[in-house]
């Protein structure tokens, strides 16, 4: 009888070391994981005003003057894209938070900012639980330093000059006067977060919700604004020079361009090939316009040139114009995008052996984002 006592005790033990499932590099283990963020008493932090600025000098560029004020529900700031491919434009996001119980110095502030609402697929798809526009979380540094009479009188010379041209908004209730007291007291500090931003973001009203939480882990309501990132079309070509060569009168000779972009070969017989890339933050449609390059018009105002342009292959795009008209190309280019240019002329009367020079001036206007989609 003992002997059967000490067997069953043996594999009891033998059962508690084996584990619960059998592992290896073929069938992987997958358990699941929780987590709880303990909310202490006492209130909640507050956002007490809040605003963005750039590194322009003029805090915000798009708006130099400072000319453009609107209600706190719309765009407090204005700022201009680069305008230059692969471009990063600074932004600054500030906020001034207290929390009663802790005497100003709360664990974290932070911004979800949000692309605009009528932002092209790419920018309005995500599948971020924060929603389809959500751009990116910004956190926050305290800017108090040691909250020394030069550390407050930082602060406060940091909102004074936002004030100013009305880039603040405030929380409900709230007014400089409270926002600089609290400062000067300590009891409140002024929080920094930087991001850039790049030169192909869609342009529109971007949503800016900035939050706190103090040392208990309890949140602010949330402080919301808008800055603008200005829509501006803009467009930039790889070539120089549009050099039709040698043409027959009343023979259309075109001078086609190509999808790779490239500098100007200057030591080539002919100029690169004309590619057209988009440089701003909207969509944009190509504009052209050429001068009569001396040809000159009939005694019946009737001109000696001709010019068709397109951007692609297609014929259904190819627009014909006289000298000294801008036109529009039909066709646009979308963010960050660049395609081909054709240009042609049609020489109906000129001297034989004879050269004649002109300029060619491409811009661009812009495309809603809110139009069908190519």
């Amino acid at each position: 009888m003992k002997r059967l006592l000490i067997a069953v005790t043996m594999v009891i033990l033998l059962a508690l070391l084996l584990p619960t499932a059998m592992v290896s590099a073929n069938n992987p283990s997958t358990a699941g994981t929780s987590v709880s963020i303990q909310t202490g008493g006492g209130s909640p932090p507050i956002v007490k005003c809040k605003w963005e600025q750039d590194t322009s000098g003029y805090l915000e560029d798009g708006d130099q003057p400072h000319a453009v004020y609107t209600p706190s529900d719309m765009a407090n700031s204005q700022f201009n894209p680069p305008m230059i491919k692969d471009a990063k434009k600074m932004i600054q996001y500030f906020a001034v938070v207290t929390d009663e119980e802790d005497g100003g110095d709360v664990a974290q502030v932070y911004a979800d900012v949000f692309h605009p609402e009528d932002s092209p697929p790419k920018y309005s798809s995500n599948t971020d639980p924060r929603g389809r526009l959500f751009k990116y979380e910004v956190p926050f540094t305290n800017q108090a330093g040691e909250y020394t009479a030069a550390d407050k009188a930082a602060e406060i010379a940091y909102v004074n000059a936002a004030y100013n041209p009305h880039l603040i908004t405030f929380q409900d209730g709230f007014t400089l006067s409270d926002v600089v007291y609290e400062l000067e007291k300590g009891t409140a500090s002024l929080w920094m977060g930087q991001i850039e931003i790049d030169y192909e973001q869609p342009a529109g009203y971007y949503r800016v919700e900035d939050y706190a939480i103090d040392q208990t882990s309890n949140i602010s309501e949330v402080l919301i604004n808008y800055f603008e990132y200005v829509a501006v079309a803009g467009v930039e070509v790889d070539f120089s020079t549009i050099n039709y060569g040698s043409v027959r009168l009343g023979v259309e000779k075109m001078v086609t361009g190509d999808t790779i972009w490239d500098t100007p070969l200057a030591a080539a017989p002919s100029p690169n090939p004309a590619t057209v890339r988009n440089i701003g933050n909207t969509w944009a449609h190509v504009t052209i316009r050429q001068t009569d390059m001396g040809f000159g018009q009939d005694g019946n105002d009737n001109w000696n040139v001709m010019f068709d342009a397109r951007m692609g292959s297609d014929d259904v795009n190819k627009v014909s114009y006289a000298p000294n008209t801008t036109v529009r190309l039909p066709n646009y280019l979308q963010l960050s995008s660049q395609d081909e240019l054709d240009l042609s002329i049609v020489v109906i009367k000129g001297t034989s052996g004879s050269t004649y020079k002109g300029t060619v001036v491409i811009g661009a206007t812009i495309e809603p984002f809110t139009a069908v989609q190519e």
